[in-house]
């Protein structure tokens, strides 16, 4: 298990609107496409994850936190 993928995938949920759109239609994809390393199960876990709950995390962010050139 590469618990430091998982981590830094689930911090780019989190701070990158367009990253979470593009993962809603493709997560295996683009997980390979941007490198994270997860594997198989690593990735069945993490395509159960409720996207739109990081949406409403997001926003607590300050825009300092968030992915520049990212509208919420």
């Amino acid at each position: 298990m590469s618990q430091d993928s998982v981590e830094k995938l689930l911090g780019r949920f989190i701070t990158d609107a367009g990253f979470r759109t593009e993962a809603a239609s493709s997560l295996g994809r683009l997980c390979r496409l941007e490198g994270y390393d997860l594997t198989e199960g690593e990735l069945n876990l993490v395509a159960r994850i409720d996207l739109h709950a990081f949406d409403r995390i997001a926003v607590l962010l300050d825009p300092g936190l968030r992915r520049a050139g990212r509208a919420l």
